[in-house]
């Protein structure tokens, strides 16, 4: 088996970072109002979808260009280009713990998809960074101040660390339930519990 990525290889980063992305913004969407359960519930709805892609990851890489496109189509629709500095961090721990387990492990591939999800924490950085900025920016696109006010009082700095723990353990259910639905598939790749 050749290590570099071919074209059947391209194929699945490609249809699994869309389906990623699509089960991300339903978890976005689901859980719009409180500011923790967007990244519990991101995790819980795309760990099925990325223990599934597991099977079909043998090429280092795969796990690293799949952060970076999700980080891409959050960069198109206009959130800035943070998610890229941490879709390459994610990308790179998610490669180093799918490698050590030879990619058959499929605890090591629970682990590392329980940590790529914070590929999209990049999103929520400028309001911790540089807050009067994005403040700046909401006023600009016609956002009300008394909105921003609301919003903001339920992001204090330290919420950043909570908001990763929770996607991290909404992540390794998803990818629990997603182990527990597709034995099968596991077997077929020939990966090992």
């Amino acid at each position: 088996m050749s290590k570099r990525l071919e074209v059947k290889d391209l194929i699945n980063i490609g249809l699994f970072s869309v389906l990623g992305f699509i089960f991300m913004m339903i978890g976005s969407f689901l859980a719009m109002v409180p500011v923790l359960i967007v990244p519990f519930a991101q995790g819980v709805l795309v760990g099925p979808v990325n223990m599934l892609y597991s099977t079909k990851i043998k090429k280092r890489g795969m796990i690293f260009i799949q952060s970076l496109l999700i980080a891409l189509i959050y960069v198109a629709m206009g959130h800035g280009p943070w998610a890229l500095l941490t879709a390459v961090i994610a990308g790179i721990i998610a490669e180093i713990i799918l490698k050590s387990g030879e990619y058959t492990n499929v605890k090591k591939a629970r682990l590392a998809f329980s940590i790529a999800p914070l590929c999209t924490l990049g999103n929520w950085l400028p309001i911790f960074i540089s807050r009067n900025e994005y403040i700046k920016q909401m006023l600009e696109k016609g956002y009300n101040q008394e909105f921003i006010d609301k919003m903001l009082s339920v992001m204090p700095n330290w919420i950043i660390v909570v908001m990763a723990i929770v996607g991290i353990i909404g992540a390794y259910i998803g990818c629990s339930i997603g182990m527990a639905f597709l034995k099968k598939h596991f077997k077929k790749a020939g990966m090992e519990k």
